[in-house]
């Protein structure tokens, strides 16, 4: 094996490994966490904390991991985050002492989970995507799977995305997700290009003997893009940000999420952060499938069952859902609402 570190571009890395054997889809190049307008913003709103009861953690984040503070994770989290030395975040910082990377994505998206379910879900953390350049390994992700299935968690939280040369699924990612038990859930977010494009791990399904169904001798792989409901709760739009198409599974809530960052006063620029931020992306609308999942779950049922209902709410009597333009018309794609108010 021949190990490529850094962010050489693909066609360099092809040119070193000449008559070797490896084909472009065994790269793996994620899309950035933080570029553009999607960047957290300062809120006056807070989020009280809950204390959680010493239970096993029922869903798993596979993320940048947790940030610490004087030791301790992000009040809100408090101990409702099961977490290894090696799953904290070292933030790095700027010339003006301010963050720089995406350290603290990993504590926001388990915050926007948490905020979706009761006191006693707790959430296991693993910390593998670089908290300055937002890279990851495959198999470091692969590994991280594993992990989890062997701790008993059948409900995994992906909030990130990439694209491979080929349109294939990461082969180290493919096969974990082929290890875990069939009644098992990954959420994954379907990236922030505004493209059709498929992006991994949210692109990946394994093919059912009966075309259209479901294949439940697999893992179910749930794709999330952002929702916009600030016009029309009731006719939600997918976010200018978000991807789109078929291979989408579901649109949650993706713009101005509120969820706990840093603490009060940090970062100071721009000035006026409260240990809160708004953040707009498909990593915070994969958290509330995941959150909503693991609600139902706290209830007793698979997780399986739980994605079921709440993507095909039977109790409603006309779900609400995002209507999708495509070449073969209009599509109606299950919409799920998020946790919205303040302290909630």
């Amino acid at each position: 094996m021949r190990r490529f570190a850094g962010t050489r571009p693909v066609p360099e890395v092809l040119a070193a490994l000449g008559n070797r054997g490896a084909s472009p889809n065994h790269l793996f190049g994620l899309d950035r966490i933080i570029w553009g307008e999607l960047r957290p913003k300062p809120t006056n709103h807070t989020l009280d904390p809950v204390l959680a009861p010493d239970v096993p953690p029922l869903a798993g984040v596979i993320d940048t991991g947790v940030v610490l503070h004087e030791g301790r994770p992000h009040p809100y989290l408090g101990n409702r985050v099961v977490f290894d030395p090696e799953d904290t975040v070292r933030v790095v910082r700027g010339e003006d002492e301010n963050p720089v990377g995406s350290a603290a994505h990993g504590t926001f998206v388990a915050g926007v989970l948490l905020k979706q379910v009761p006191p006693e879900v707790r959430v296991r953390m693993k910390g593998v995507i670089d908290e300055q350049s937002g890279e990851l390994e495959d198999l470091a992700v692969a590994n991280a799977i594993d992990e989890l299935r062997e701790e008993g968690i059948t409900l995994i939280n992906l909030s990130f995305s990439g694209a491979t040369w080929e349109d294939e699924p990461p082969k180290a990612i493919e096969a974990a997700l082929r290890r875990l038990p069939p009644d098992s859930v990954v959420v994954a977010s379907a990236g922030n290009r505004a493209s059709r494009h498929l992006v991994y791990p949210a692109g990946t399904k394994f093919e059912a003997k009966v075309p259209g169904s479901v294949d439940r001798s697999h893992v179910q792989v749930i794709a999330v893009g952002s929702a916009d409901a600030s016009q029309d709760s009731n006719k939600p739009l997918v976010a200018d940000f978000s991807n789109y198409g078929p291979w989408v599974s579901a649109y949650a809530d993706g713009v101005d999420v509120l969820g706990p960052y840093f603490r009060p006063g940090y970062p100071t620029r721009p000035a006026g952060y409260n240990g809160f931020a708004v953040w707009s992306g498909t990593s915070f609308s994969a958290a509330i499938v995941t959150g909503q999942i693991a609600a139902v779950m706290a209830k007793g049922g698979s997780a399986f069952e739980a994605a079921h209902a709440v993507l095909h709410p039977e109790s409603a009597e006309e779900p609400v859902v995002v209507r999708v333009q495509d070449l073969n018309g209009e599509a109606p794609v299950p919409y799920v609402a998020g946790v919205r108010e303040p302290g909630a």
